[in-house]
């Protein structure tokens, strides 16, 4: 069991540090500095996602949990959203406001017209400048640990939160290009 873990961390760090490269060309390419750039957030203990899960009332989705031991959230994970760590997930500003604009969400039906409702959606990644949310349904939901991203309507799903780095990797990437192009 610690072994299939230990693979499961190491991939997790594989991920992350192919994230982070991705995101150091965009800053090397960025001549004009439009956005911020951080690293990843060291890793979450166990103690931290105990005290989160207790607080939640639920386990932490596998592969989203997997991740916070690698990295305890990003800020700046993909242009100015920030990938919540435990210290959102506990409750911070970003969540509150992560949190209102599920109401919002809910108060004009696109929750529902998404198949859910707002007390099977965690928010998992934020920013203050737009109206970007993405979130995981809860273990508690029929369909749990699929991600969905939000601004303002449903943009995309993602049937895992390993599909959901891994597609912001690539839309990372794609971020890469078009800087080529205009440079």
């Amino acid at each position: 069991m610690k072994h299939e873990e230990s693979d499961r961390l190491k991939g997790w760090k594989d991920k992350i540090a192919v994230m982070f490269l991705v995101q150091e060309e965009i800053q090397r390419l960025d001549k004009i500095g439009l956005w911020q750039y951080y690293y990843p957030e060291l890793a979450a203990t166990e103690e931290q996602l105990t005290v989160v899960e207790a607080q939640l009332g639920h386990s932490i989705d596998k592969g989203y949990r997997d991740f916070l031991m690698c990295a305890n959230g990003w800020k700046c994970f993909s242009q100015t959203v920030n990938l919540f760590g435990t210290g959102d997930l506990m409750g911070s500003s970003l969540m509150d406001y992560a949190l209102e604009m599920l109401c919002i969400l809910d108060d004009e039906n696109v929750i529902a017209s998404s198949g859910f409702t707002k007390a099977e959606l965690l928010p998992i990644a934020a920013t203050f400048e737009d109206r970007d949310l993405h979130v995981m349904t809860r273990p508690t939901s029929n369909e749990p640990g699929i991600v969905i991203w939000f601004s303002g309507q449903e943009i995309e799903r993602y049937l895992s939160f390993e599909e959901y780095f891994l597609t912001m990797t690539d839309y990372n990437r794609l971020e890469i290009d078009r800087l080529k192009k205009d440079s």
